[in-house]
Parts: structure tokens; C-alpha cells; sequence
């Protein structure tokens, strides 16, 4: 792909020298820019300028927003079903895939690696040469943990060539030692960044700091089970550096409608104005009954704990609510539940008098309104268009998550609060025990979303379990299992609790979370395709283990991409990335 990495440089490094913000356009002027970066250097092009493009176009780009976030690893870590597309059985979507690899490279790493080539050429100390290499390995890390091996150590290098794949372990190793490293350099006495140019942290170098620390923690926790030894020495020297201490710390993309001419609301509206985001059935299942609380502000007239009446065979046999269509909504719920989701509606589009099929030849008229209850995931195409597994039958994403000027949410100290939980419950040292750091983080996530500090309270100490027996209180166990697992061990609870608060940004931790440690307990799909998913016994083989390498990249990068193929052992679905044993 030579010619994708070449051009990224003429293109930044123009718009930079125009108009002080990355612009992608071509020129001939600057061949000499592109194959050696200090034809230009940091007095005439200052790295601070590269950055703001990158932090936007890499978190709410609205086709990358769109297809990798929601419709990738959204349905793979079932925050929502039924979309459509062939995600939905698991299998990848090379065009998809294609456009984020390319803006990947020639967008992301080219800008950045540019601004550290520069940040580097300085004769004095910068915070934005740091800064530039803590965004690049939450970039890099994005990548490899959906891909596996990817080009890293010589990706888009200045040299236009095309970059072999390395190992992931290699990947994750010098990440944790570049955010170890940035994060140290960073200081006060350095020059600050070009005014206005921080859109993340507008130029506070403590929260930087706070943010390279708690990605590096994140990073340890993720390679816990492969490498523990690895995983446990970052994890606390990152905690002793210092990672996020509330949620001031957050790290938040916050853009506006003019940014990509489609317009920001964009990124919260696209779903529920095209009829989709629908809770998954795992979601609805994780939600019920856990932390014993009542449904709040329930629909006039719902009807509640329906315990519904068997329809035509299609769901995962495994799902404890298989094969049966209920209404209206269940009594007790976690209070996030209702919020995240809202119940079907006229407004949108439900359908009062719709017919749905009890057995052959019997068909009965019920209200899809007023429903709070989610898909299966991965139902065959012809079980997908039935009446009852529409989207707009089905619980749909809250009203909270659609306005226009919601930021992204990048990490959260609630996420950090469950690493600091796992990190903790693994006997590492992480400032507190598990059980602290586990009720730190469901009270954070909790006053995020606005819940009563009584309703945290009584949510905490309940004992209600959900569909699969797992519980909010620390220390109780309900003794159930789901499929011969555990459904309310320490981590179980752990890793369900951070999956719920990770919701709605948080699709690509909570579906990497799942693949480490198959926690928390999701239903497989119902008919994958059998090339992206191997097993149908419920465990780990169930669910998809990463995404395929673009296909032209076959073509482009033949040599390196055949060796990353038998370095990896296969470009498939069902191939495990590095950490994911």
C-alpha cells in the first residue's frame, strides 16, 4: 500500500502549512517534505497542529463512528442485535474494514508519526511530541486488538514503503513502554501547545498524564491471562504513577456539526432514525432483576413480569428466555437498564396490532408498544425478519444518548475504577482492595447517568439476582452457574458491572473484555456463519475472536501480509489474537 502511505504525508504536511489544521490534499511541492521530514522542521511546522485532525477523525469520523463502532464491535459484544448486515452472523465486512485500515495508516499513525518525526527534530523538550505518542498507542492499540499483528514498528515510517506485520506481542510491549515513557517526559516547564489546538485536555498536562497512566493500565490488564508477569508490573507501576481520580480525569471527544459536514448529531441519531439500536437479548438479560430496583418511569398502561408464550424455534437454545415472546417490561432492573434503553413506542414505530406466529396455522394480534425486551444475536436472516425481532419492536437506544453534543466518551475513571477492581482481585497492588474499587466504580458509573444516591445505595447491597444469577453485592454469591460457568464469582461480577457502565462508547473494551476473559455471560448467537464462528456448545468459540485483514491487502502488501498469515496461523475470524487465551 506504498502509494496510501506517500500520499498521507503530502497531505498533512500541506494543510498543516495552509490553514494550522490537518487537511488531506495533494500537491507536488513537497516530495522532498515526504522523504525527509526535516526539510521542515519544528520551527516551521509545529507538531500541535497535526494532533487536533487525528483526535477527531479517529473517534467520531462518522463512517468509522458508524460501521466500526456501532455495527462492529457493538454487535460482537452484543451491546445491540439485529442491525442487518453480516456483523450480525459474525462474519467481517471487508469494505468496512478496507476504509478504516486505510484512514488507519494514511489518517492516523501517518499524522502522528509525522508530529513525533518533528517533535523529535526540536533542540528543546515538547509536550506535543509526547502527547502525539500517547494518542498513537490508544490508535495502535485499537487496531491490534481487532486485527491481531498489524503493520506498527515501520507503519507509515516517512519512507512511503509498504510495513510488515509484527507480532502483537511485540505491539504491546512497546506500547506499555511508550505511554511509561511519555507519560515521565511530560511537564509544565515544556513550551505549551499551539493555542487552541488541545481539544482533549486543553493543554493540562496533569490530566495527560492521568490519561497515558490509566491507558497503560488498560493496556496491563488486557494481556493478564497471556503474559502475567508483564501484566502485573505495568499495571502497578502505572497505578503508582497515577491513573484517574474522578471523573474530571475523563477523557472525552467533544465535536460539534460542522466538523464533518454531516454534522455531529449524526453520530447519536443515525440508529434510531433509521429504526435501529436495539438492545441485544444478552443485555436484556444482564439488566433484569440485578440490583432489585424498579423499572423507572415505566410506560402508562405496560404490562410487567410477562411471562410471555412460546413462537416458532430461532433463538440460541442456551438463552434461558429462548423462543418466547413477551410484552411489556419486568418489574426489577438496574436503573441504568430503562435509560440506556426505552421501551418501543408508536413514536417509534411500533406496532399496535401487529400478528405474530404461535405454531403452525395460529397467528395472534398483540401490541408491540410499551416493550422493554431485547434480540437475540446472531438469528438467521429469515429468523430476522420476523415481527417480533424487529428493531423498532424492541427496547430502543435511550433519548439521553442523542444529543448532538454528547462527547465521546474515550475512558472514564468508572472504567478505571473496574481495571483497579480486576488489577486488585488478582492480589496486585492497586491502591485498595477489590471490593472497594468494584463499588467505587458501580457509584461512578451510577452518578454519570444521574441515579439517585439512595437507589446506589440499595442497588449495592442487593442481593436480586439477574437472568443468570449474577448479583450486585459484594460478597454474596447466588451459587448459580450458566452453562457450567460460574455466573457470581468475584471477577464475574467485576466484569459485568464494567460492561454495563462501559455502555454506550464502550463496544471495543467490553467485546475485548469478553473474548480475555468470556465474562461477562452472553448468549451465542443463533446461526453464525459457520466460518466466523466454530462452536455452538456455549463457550469461547461461540463468539467472534477478531476481525480479517482487509482483503486487498492480499494483493498490496502480498509478501508481509503471507508471512502475518503463518505468523498468526490464519486471516479468519476464529483465530485468536496474541492476549486472547
Amino acid at each position: 500500500m506504498k502509494h496510501i502511505y506517500l500520499k498521507s504525508k503530502l497531505y498533512l504536511l500541506l494543510g498543516t502549512l495552509i490553514s494550522g489544521i490537518v487537511l488531506y490534499s495533494c500537491t507536488k511541492d513537497f516530495d522532498k517534505a515526504n522523504t525527509d521530514p526535516n526539510s521542515f522542521p519544528g520551527s516551521v511546522v509545529d507538531p500541535s497542529f497535526l494532533l487536533p485532525g487525528v483526535y477527531k477523525a479517529s473517534t467520531l469520523d462518522p463512517g468509522m463512528h458508524e460501521r466500526m463502532t456501532q455495527l462492529t464491535n457493538d454487535i460482537f459484544a452484543q451491546y445491540a442485535a439485529n442491525e442487518g448486515f453480516s456483523t450480525q452472523q459474525g462474519k467481517t465486512n471487508d469494505e468496512w474494514i478496507t476504509s478504516y485500515y486505510n484512514d488507519y495508516h494514511s489518517r492516523f499513525v501517518a499524522s502522528l508519526n509525522l508530529a513525533i518525526r518533528l517533535g523529535k527534530a526540536k533542540p528543546y523538550a515538547t509536550n506535543d511530541l509526547q502527547i502525539a505518542r500517547i494518542w498513537r498507542c490508544w490508535v495502535y492499540s485499537r487496531a491490534t486488538d481487532i486485527f491481531g499483528d498489524i503493520p506498527y514498528f515501520k507503519a507509515a515510517d516517512g519512507t512511503g514503503e509498504n510495513a510488515p506485520y509484527d507480532k502483537q506481542e511485540l505491539i504491546y510491549k512497546d506500547m506499555l513502554k511508550e505511554l511509561k515513557e511519555a507519560s515521565a517526559a511530560l511537564s509544565t516547564a515544556n513550551p505549551k501547545q499551539g493555542p487552541g489546538q488541545d481539544y482533549v485536555y486543553k493543554d493540562n498536562v496533569d490530566k495527560w498524564k492521568k490519561f497515558a497512566n490509566s491507558l497503560r493500565l488498560r493496556l496491563a490488564i488486557r494481556v493478564s491471562v497471556v503474559d502475567a508477569t508483564l501484566s502485573k508490573q505495568n499495571a502497578e507501576e502505572a497505578i503508582a504513577a497515577g491513573v484517574f481520580t474522578s471523573e474530571d480525569d475523563n477523557c472525552m471527544m467533544l465535536s460539534n456539526d460542522n466538523d464533518f459536514g454531516w454534522g455531529n448529531s449524526y453520530q447519536y441519531t443515525y440508529y434510531y432514525g433509521w429504526g435501529s439500536e436495539g438492545m441485544s437479548r444478552s443485555m436484556e438479560n444482564l439488566l433484569t432483576g440485578l440490583g432489585g430496583q424498579p423499572f423507572a418511569n415505566p410506560p402508562a398502561g405496560a404490562v410487567v413480569d410477562d411471562p410471555g408464550f412460546a413462537i416458532p424455534a430461532a433463538e440460541n437454545p442456551l438463552d434461558p428466555n429462548k423462543n418466547k415472546f413477551k410484552s411489556g417490561i419486568p418489574s426489577k432492573v438496574d436503573p441504568r437498564g430503562p435509560l440506556y434503553f426505552e421501551p418501543s413506542s408508536a413514536a417509534s414505530g411500533a406496532n399496535a396490532t401487529a400478528r405474530v406466529i404461535k405454531g403452525p396455522g395460529d397467528t395472534v394480534t398483540v401490541d408491540m408498544s410499551k416493550r422493554w425486551h431485547g434480540t437475540p444475536a446472531g438469528l438467521s436472516s429469515s429468523a430476522a425478519g420476523r415481527t417480533q425481532y424487529a428493531i423498532a419492536n424492541q427496547a430502543r437506544f435511550g433519548s439521553a444518548f442523542l444529543k448532538g453534543n454528547r462527547p465521546y466518551e474515550i475512558m472514564t475513571y468508572h472504567e478505571v475504577c473496574f481495571l483497579l477492581a480486576e488489577a486488585a482481585q488478582r492480589g496486585w497492588n492497586a491502591g485498595g482492595n477489590a471490593q472497594a474499587w468494584y463499588e467505587k466504580g458501580i457509584t461512578a458509573s451510577m452518578k454519570w447517568n444521574n441515579i439517585p444516591d439512595a437507589t446506589i445505595t440499595a442497588y449495592v447491597a442487593s442481593t436480586n439476582e439477574n437472568t443468570y444469577g449474577t448479583t450486585a453485592k459484594w460478597g454474596f454469591n447466588s451459587g448459580k452457574t450458566f452453562n457450567g460457568q460460574a455466573a457470581d464469582d468475584p471477577m464475574g461480577k467485576i466484569i459485568t458491572q464494567k460492561y454495563i457502565a462501559l455502555f454506550p462508547d464502550g463496544g471495543w473494551e467490553a467485546w475485548a473484555d469478553h473474548r480475555r476473559l468470556h465474562l461477562p455471560i452472553l448468549i451465542p448467537f443463533a446461526a453464525p456463519d459457520p466460518t466466523a464462528i466454530s462452536s455452538s456448545n456455549g463457550g469461547p468459540g461461540n463468539f467472534v475472536k477478531r476481525i480479517t485483514w482487509p482483503a486487498i491487502e492480499a494483493i498490496n502488501n502480498k509478501i508481509f501480509y503471507n508471512q502475518a498469515v503463518g505468523q498468526q496461523g490464519a486471516d479468519i475470524e476464529t483465530t485468536p489474537v496474541w492476549w486472547d487465551k
